[in-house]
C-alpha cells in the first residue's frame, strides 16, 4: 500500500477506534491509551496524526457526525411533504444512529461533555432549528400542520424530543431499542403537530418496517 494510502487509513482506523470507544465510555475516563488498544496502533502513530490527543478525535467525531445527520436530514426532507417529511427525518436519524457507530460517539460526545468543544458541539444547532422551521412552514402551506401551531418553538421542541429520545434509550438499552423509541416521540410529535386529518398518513408514511 503507498505510503498516503496507508496514512489515510490509519488515520480512519483512528477515528472508528475513537468512536467505539466514546460509544461505550465517557469522554473524561475515556484514555489516548484506550483509544490505541482499540485501534492496535503505537503511541506516535496516533500523535503523528492526532497531535491534539483524544480531543482533536473527538472534535472530528462530532463533525462527522453532525455532517451525515444533516445529509439525512436533507434527504428525507426532499421526500415527503409536512409533517411526513418529520416523519421522514425521525425515522432516518434513528436507523443511522443505531447503525453507525462514528453516528453513536458523536452524539455521545455532544450531549457528555458540550462544553469541552465550544465551537464544535451544540446542543440547538441554529442550522437544525432553520430546517426543522422550514419543514414546518411547509406542513403549513400543505394544511397538515395544526393550526395555533409556533413553529419556533415547536422545531425547538423536536430537537430537544431527539436528543431526550436518544439518550434514555442508551441509558435503558444501549439502543437496542431504539427504534421503537423513535417510534414513541414520531407518535407524540404527530399527535402534538399534525392536523386531524394529517396525523394517521403522516405516522404511516415512509418506512412500514419502522418497529422491526
Amino acid at each position: 500500500m503507498p505510503k498516503q494510502e496507508r496514512g489515510i487509513a490509519t488515520r480512519e482506523a483512528i477515528l472508528q477506534a475513537g468512536a467505539r470507544v466514546f460509544g461505550r465510555m465517557h469522554y473524561e475516563r475515556a484514555r489516548v491509551a484506550d483509544i490505541l488498544a482499540e485501534a492496535g496502533i503505537t503511541q506516535g502513530g496516533f500523535y503523528f496524526h492526532f497531535p491534539g490527543g483524544k480531543k482533536q478525535v473527538a472534535e472530528e467525531l462530532i463533525l462527522r457526525q453532525d455532517a451525515a445527520f444533516a445529509e439525512l436530514r436533507d434527504a428525507a426532507a426532499a421526500e415527503g411533504e409536512g409533517i411526513s417529511a418529520l416523519v421522514a427525518i425521525g425515522r432516518a436519524l434513528g436507523r443511522h444512529l443505531q447503525a453507525d457507530a462514528v453516528a453513536r460517539a458523536g452524539v455521545r460526545l455532544v450531549t457528555q461533555a458540550p462544553e469541552e468543544f465550544p465551537g464544535v458541539a451544540q446542543l440547538v444547532n441554529p442550522s437544525w432549528l432553520q430546517a426543522l422551521e422550514s419543514t414546518l412552514e411547509r406542513a403549513r402551506a400543505d394544511g397538515s400542520l395544526h393550526r395555533g401551531v409556533d413553529i419556533p418553538r415547536a422545531a425547538r421542541s423536536l430537537v430537544y424530543l431527539f436528543n431526550g429520545t436518544h439518550a434514555s434509550s442508551y441509558v435503558s438499552d444501549g439502543w437496542e431499542a431504539l427504534p421503537d423509541a423513535v417510534e414513541t416521540a414520531i407518535e407524540f410529535a404527530v399527535q402534538a403537530l399534525a392536523a386531524p386529518d394529517a396525523s394517521r398518513c403522516a405516522q404511516g408514511s415512509g418506512d412500514p418496517d419502522a418497529r422491526r
